[in-house]
């Protein structure tokens, strides 16, 4: 029988009678939980999970995830279930122990507590510790009676062993020793599931331990990689190895790892067939043909088989999933693997490939057209829904995509007559015009003047694919986009009227101003789309000049809208009257929705806006620098040994920060000179700035970041080096 703090006992026959020993000497009453101030449940939970019958262990174990331990709190009864859920995982008649292991590992949470992350959800700062102090409490004690893991590494139960390999990773204050522990495991364990279980441990070992133990680490798991019969196994070494020590990866790893998928494809294509005989794979049909012999060579081939027809697609494309996030910033493998797996001839694996070209494409720097051209093949293929997602993707990668508008403008024309006006936006027509518009390409015109034409639904971004295009290419759209706006009622603001007019106003045409104009009227933030259209117009909007005065000397709107018409009047007739009172009024405020346009006017005055400086200054001084506040310092005062040192704080601290920041040391010219080495590194950087998630975090697997941005900052960035002097 394990230890448990100490002292050994020996259980009675059933294995259970003694696991909850004091258990009704514990005050529950005094305690709670999520749902309740009196715990007096929870000693029937405790012992429903060593119950014989499974459906009331099950129970027991949800009502521990949703009331003692809810949503990942820890409550006074939940560290008082500890001690009895080492008893309960050290007892072999109970069942479903590797399930308390889990619970336990949950309980103690992810890392050392935070008061600071954790607390501030109450104004009384000893209510606030109390809430605090059981974290601290379920951390401290698990961590403490973590030696129970060990000896859990040679439990019968191959589930309790695979739980205890994750929960030494996770709980045991030496992480040395828990490392020596899985290491031996791992020779001698046969059972699948724990070994993935201990080499996922000891990836994470190394990966959070990578000064004291990375090394030792990468070494099991290249052996791991290299002697493993299992390719799932082989993956899942590849994918830890990538984790700790990605340096060491072995120089086949995108053959492999493209080898793993070509079995689980044939696997599951031996399953959708049932295994017949004749559609066996050569290698199996010639297997299943030998004879066996009581020999380790007919061992090993017969095992190999096994394994081959073993392999699950679904777990092989996690893993494939888990490894690219593991790679993190090694682009090269990457790129080369998403090439592949863009090519495989199983439709899910190209599905999945195509999700993992979206968050590549837009997460990290391409280094060439060969992703973007493989993503337009899975159009040719008659899979709709492979197609849709492709195109998605082509839409979120549009700046960089431009080597396949000969394919979308294909697709728009094929497609043309496969539409409804109601519904056309989510149709392969729909998806195909987006993506040509979007790489501003003049040839999605004819289409879209189609699709307005016909009444079709006005898209979401249509200013934005106008302005790709560009004013003159756009023009025949002019028309149709007046028309439509024209037709709106004029009482009431829509979705589609703020669309219509940021198209409008990229054009900027003569025969649309009167309509624009005529729209000025006090309805608050309905009006903002306008006065951007009118402000592209410039001098050419001067009729625009008497509303727009009106407006912005009205006390009845707020502060927001006065600054916006006072900024569209400044762009219309030059005056800058109107709006440094309206500045000066707007960088007092303490509301940020008030402070953000007053910050953005105060940018565009520039020079003229030099007496805003001082106040600048102290909105600085009083709170944490923003962006904003730091460029409209920079542009009213023009002191790059001022602005210079908070801009490049910036650029290091907020990459989101990074487009406002170049733009400012473009305008600095040789003054800019020390943010060289920021602009090199940024350059050589295979990660898009908006991206700034962790290196093998894959919860941002999913993600997709704005290329658009990222691109114009990389042509700052070449801009600014060739200026100076690199």
């Amino acid at each position: 029988m394990l230890l448990i703090s100490g002292s050994s006992r020996t259980p009675l026959r059933d294995g259970r009678k003694d696991v909850f020993t004091g258990i009704d000497d514990v005050d529950w009453a005094s305690m709670g939980h999520a749902y309740t101030d009196s715990a007096t449940d929870v000693p029937d939970l405790l012992r429903d999970l060593a119950a014989d019958d499974p459906a009331r262990r099950e129970i027991a174990l949800d009502g521990m995830y949703g009331a003692v331990h809810h949503q990942g709190d820890v409550y006074d009864s939940t560290v008082a279930c500890i001690p009895f859920l080492f008893e309960l995982v050290t007892t072999p008649a109970v069942a479903d122990r590797g399930a308390v292991v889990h619970l336990l590992c949950s309980i103690a949470g992810e890392r050392e507590p935070d008061p600071e992350e954790i607390g501030g959800l109450f104004e009384d700062e000893e209510e606030d510790a109390a809430f605090v102090q059981p974290f601290l409490d379920a951390w401290a004690t698990v961590r403490g009676r973590a030696d129970v893991f060990l000896e859990l590494l040679d439990d019968p139960d191959a589930e309790v062993r695979a739980a205890a390999a994750g929960a030494l990773a996770h709980a045991h204050p030496d992480p040395a020793r828990a490392f020596g522990a899985l290491r031996e495991r791992l020779v001698v364990e046969r059972d699948q599931e724990a070994v993935g279980a201990l080499v996922e441990a000891i990836g994470g070992l190394g990966a959070s331990h990578r000064e004291l133990l990375g090394a030792g680490a990468g070494a099991v798991l290249r052996e791991v990689v290299s002697v493993a019969s299992h390719p799932e196994q082989r993956l899942a070494g590849l994918v830890q190895l990538a984790r700790c020590e990605p340096l060491s990866l072995p120089e086949d790893l995108v053959e492999s790892v493209l080898d793993v998928m070509r079995l689980a494809c044939e696997h599951d294509a031996l399953e959708a067939s049932g295994e017949d005989r004749e559609d066996r794979p050569e290698a199996d049909r010639a297997e299943a043909e030998r004879p066996h012999t009581d020999t380790m060579v007919s061992y090993l081939r017969e095992l190999e088989g096994a394994h081959r027809r073993s392999i699950d697609a679904s777990t092989a494309g996690d893993l494939l999933e888990e490894l690219h996030g593991a790679l993190g910033d090694h682009t090269a493998p990457r790129f080369e693997l998403l090439a592949g797996q863009l090519q495989s001839p199983d439709w899910g694996q190209r599905m999945a490939a195509v999700d993992m070209a979206g968050t590549l494409l837009t997460g990290w720097r391409a280094p060439n057209d060969l992703p973007v051209a493989l993503l337009a093949h899975q159009l040719v293929e008659d899979e709709p829904r492979l197609s849709l997602r492709a195109l998605t993707e082509l839409c979120y990668a549009a700046p960089i995509a431009g080597a396949v508008a000969d394919v979308l403008a294909v697709c728009v024309e094929e497609w043309d007559d496969t539409w409804e006006p109601d519904d056309w936006k989510g149709t392969l027509f729909g998806k195909a015009l987006e993506a040509l518009a979007l790489q501003g390409d003049e040839r999605a015109v004819p289409a879209l003047a189609e699709v307005l034409a016909r009444e079709g639904t006005v898209p979401e971004n249509l200013g934005t694919w106008v302005d790709r295009v560009g004013p003159e290419a756009a023009a025949p759209l002019g028309p149709e986009l007046h028309r439509r706006l024209a037709a709106l009622p004029s009482d009431r603001g829509t979705p589609a009227r703020e669309r219509l007019v940021d198209a409008l106003g990229v054009l900027s045409r003569a025969e649309s101003l009167p309509l624009l104009v005529e729209m000025v009227q006090p309805d608050g933030g309905r009006m903002r789309a306008v006065l951007r259209a009118l402000a592209r117009y410039g001098p050419a909007a001067a009729e625009a000049a008497p509303r727009l005065r009106e407006l912005a000397a009205a006390a009845s709107e707020s502060i927001e809208i006065r600054l916006d018409v006072a900024e569209t009047l400044r762009a219309v007739t030059g005056e800058a009257g109107p709006l440094l009172p309206l500045v000066r009024e707007g960088l007092e405020s303490d509301r940020w929705y008030e402070l953000s346009p007053a910050l953005e006017a105060a940018a565009s005055l520039g020079p003229a806006g030099a007496p805003l400086a001082p106040r600048l200054r102290e909105l600085l001084a009083g709170r944490d620098a923003h962006t904003d506040t730091i460029v409209a310092l920079w542009r009213t005062a023009q002191d790059v040994e001022e602005v210079l040192p908070l801009l490049l704080g910036q650029w290091t601290a907020l990459p989101s920060t990074r487009p406002a920041v170049a733009t400012c040391l473009i305008e600095m010219g040789s003054g800019a000179a020390p943010a060289l080495p920021l602009i090199r590194e940024e350059l050589s950087s295979p990660r898009r700035h908006t991206n700034d998630r962790r290196d093998g975090d894959s919860s941002g697997m999913r993600m997709r970041y704005d290329v658009a941005a990222d691109e114009g900052l990389l042509r700052d960035c070449r801009r600014l080096a060739a200026a100076l002097g690199d």
